[in-house]
C-alpha cells in the first residue's frame, strides 16, 4: 500500500469518527453515558434554550443530560455552527427543550470546561 493510500484511508477515518459523535454525550441521571440507536434526525426546527428554569411556563421533566466537549469561553449560542450540531443531536432524543446548566459537578463525568444541558419534556 503506498503512502498516498495511506494517507487517503487515514483522512477517511478521521472525518467518518468526527462527523459520529460530533462533540455530544448524553447520559442518564444515573451517570450513564448512553448511546443512541437512532440516526436519523426527526426535528428540522431549533431547539428552545432556556438559561433559567424559572422562565419555563409550562410543567416539565428533566430526562437526559447532554455535555459537549466543545470549549466555550464566550457566547456558544451565537455559533450558528455549535447550535445546528447541538440541534442535531437532540433531534435523536425525542425532548422539547433543554436547560443550559452550570455546574453538574456531583457527577463523576462532570469537566469544568464543557458545556452541560439538561434536555426537557414538557408534561401533557
Amino acid at each position: 500500500m503506498s503512502i498516498k493510500q495511506k494517507i487517503y484511508i487515514f483522512l477517511i477515518l478521521f472525518f467518518a469518527s468526527c462527523s459520529m459523535n460530533s462533540g455530544f454525550r448524553v447520559y442518564d441521571f444515573n451517570g450513564k453515558e448512553l448511546k443512541l440507536s437512532r440516526t436519523r434526525y426527526n426535528n428540522q426546527n431549533s431547539v428552545k434554550l432556556y438559561f433559567n428554569r424559572e422562565n419555563i411556563d409550562l410543567p416539565f421533566e428533566e430526562v437526559k443530560i447532554i455535555e459537549s466537549n466543545h470549549h466555550y469561553y464566550g457566547d456558544f449560542y451565537f455559533d450558528k455552527v455549535f447550535m445546528n450540531t447541538l440541534n442535531k443531536k437532540v433531534s435523536l432524543l425525542d425532548v422539547d427543550a433543554l436547560i443550559f446548566e452550570t455546574d453538574l459537578s456531583k457527577y463523576s463525568f462532570y469537566k469544568k470546561d464543557n458545556l452541560y444541558f439538561i434536555a426537557i419534556k414538557f408534561k401533557d
